[in-house]
C-alpha cells in the first residue's frame, strides 16, 4: 500500500475534485465539502431540474501581495509599471492556464458593463479554448460594500446566442453547471463552465454571444450583461486513445485527451464489471486521477463534470487540469482512491498534516504518447 501526502494546494485541489456529479444524496457532498472547507471555497451553481448532484470545480491561485518600499530601484520601478498583472483578474486570481491565456493574448478584454440601481457590473476578461469558458467579472466599488462580489450574486443563468446554455446539454438529467470562484480582490470573481460534448452534448460554437443573468442582493430585478466570446486557440493536441485497464471489478477506459495552452482535459469511462453500482460506493465516487509528463511533472486538477450514465455501473468523467508548459512527449494517468476510516462512515483517513491519505492503483495506470 502506497500512501502519498501532498502540499496544501494540491491536497485541497483533490478534495474539490471529489465531489463530482454522481447519483448520490446531496448531503454526502455537503458533508465532504464541510470537512475541508476553505476561506476561498468556490461557489457552485446547480442548474434547476438537475436529477444528479453536479459540481464543476475550479481552484483559485493564491494571491500574493506586492510590497514596494521607498528603497526600490529605478529599474525595478520602471519594470513594475509595465507589468499588466496588476490589473488582470486572470493573472492574479486565475489558475496557470488562465494566466497563460492572458499572457499569450488568448483571452479577450471586452470591458462590457451594465449599471442597475446604482450597482455597476463589468466583464473585464474572457477566455475560451474550446474546452472551458472563463469570465472575469468586477463591480464598481461604492461605499458600504463590505461583502465579496461572489457572495452577493446568486441564481446565475447563462444564455448562448439568446438560448439557455442547457440546450447544449445531453439531457435534462445531465445538465451544464457553473462555478464561481474568487477573483483578484473582493470586488471581482470568475465564472466558469464547460460543454459536455464528450458525454453526448453539443459543443459550444467557436464564437458566440454570452448573456449572464444574475440576482444581486439589494437589487430587485436580476441584472443582465452581454459579452462576446471567441475561441482564440489555434494550436492544440486532440487524441482519442481508447485505452483500457482492468483491476478487480473496475474497467477504466481513457477515451479522449485534449491539450491546449489553457487547459488539459481528459474523458474517462469507468465500468463495474460485477453486479455492483456506483451509487453506494464512496471509494469509487471519490476516485481521482493524477497526470504527469515524461519527467514526472504533475499538473493540477481544476474542474470536472461527471455523470452516472445508467444510475448503476457506468460512470463518465470529463476532468480538466492546468496546461503543461510545453507539449510533453508522453503523459501518464495515475488513478488513486482515498482511504476512509473503518468505523466512521464517510470520514477520510488523514496524514500528520491533516490531509486525506490516498492509495494509487498501478494496475489502472495508463501512459500514452503525445508527440510522435
Amino acid at each position: 500500500m502506497s500512501m502519498h501526502s501532498k502540499q496544501k494546494d494540491k491536497g485541497m485541489g483533490r478534495i474539490e475534485q471529489l465531489i463530482r456529479e454522481t447519483p448520490v444524496e446531496v448531503d454526502l457532498a455537503d458533508r465532504v465539502i464541510s470537512k475541508y472547507e476553505r476561506n476561498e471555497q468556490p461557489k457552485i451553481e446547480k442548474p434547476e431540474k438537475n436529477w444528479h448532484y453536479k459540481v464543476a470545480f475550479a481552484t483559485a491561485m493564491l494571491v500574493g501581495l506586492l510590497f514596494i518600499t521607498p528603497f526600490i530601484s529605478p529599474t525595478m520601478a520602471a519594470t513594475l509599471k509595465q507589468v499588466p498583472v496588476l490589473s488582470s483578474i486572470f493573472r492574479l486570481a486565475g489558475d496557470f492556464g488562465l494566466q497563460m491565456a492572458d499572457e499569450k493574448g488568448l483571452s479577450t478584454k471586452p470591458q462590457a458593463s451594465v449599471t442597475q440601481d446604482g450597482f455597476t457590473l463589468s466583464v473585464s476578461e474572457v477566455a475560451y479554448d474550446g474546452t472551458r469558458v472563463s469570465v472575469g467579472i468586477e463591480r464598481h466599488q461604492t461605499e458600504n460594500q463590505a461583502e465579496k462580489l461572489q457572495d452577493i450574486m446568486s441564481n446565475i443563468k447563462l444564455f448562448i446566442n439568446n438560448k439557455p446554455v442547457n440546450e447544449y446539454a445531453p439531457s435534462e438529467g445531465n445538465s451544464i453547471g457553473l462555478v464561481t470562484y474568487p477573483g483578484k480582490d473582493s470586488d471581482s470573481a470568475i465564472i466558469e463552465f464547460a460543454d459536455l460534448r464528450n458525454q453526448g452534448g453539443k459543443p459550444f460554437p467557436e464564437q458566440f454571444d454570452l448573456t449572464i443573468q444574475a440576482s444581486v442582493r439589494g437589487i430587485e430585478d436580476p441584472i443582465e450583461i452581454d459579452v462576446p466570446v471567441k475561441n482564440k486557440v489555434e494550436d492544440y493536441v486532440s487524441l482519442a486513445p481508447n485505452i483500457s485497464r482492468q483491476y478487480d471489478n473496475i474497467h477504466l477506459t481513457l477515451e479522449k485527451v485534449k491539450l491546449t495552452p489553457v487547459t488539459t482535459s481528459i474523458t474517462t469511462r469507468m465500468v463495474l464489471t460485477d453486479n455492483s453500482t456506483f451509487t453506494d460506493n464512496l471509494t469509487l465516487l471519490t476516485m481521482g486521477i493524477e497526470i504527469i509528463d515524461e519527467h514526472g511533472r504533475e499538473i493540477e486538477v481544476i474542474g470536472g463534470n461527471g455523470w452516472n450514465a445508467t444510475n448503476g455501473n457506468i460512470h463518465l468523467d470529463d476532468l480538466r487540469y492546468t496546461p503543461f508548459e510545453s507539449v510533453p512527449k508522453t503523459i501518464t494517468l495515475k488513478p488513486y482512491i482515498h482511504l476512509f476510516k473503518e468505523n466512521e462512515k464517510g470520514m477520510f483517513q488523514l496524514d500528520k498534516n491533516g490531509y486525506p491519505k490516498i492509495r494509487y492503483i498501478p494496475e489502472l495506470e495508463i501512459t500514452i504518447p503525445v508527440q510522435p
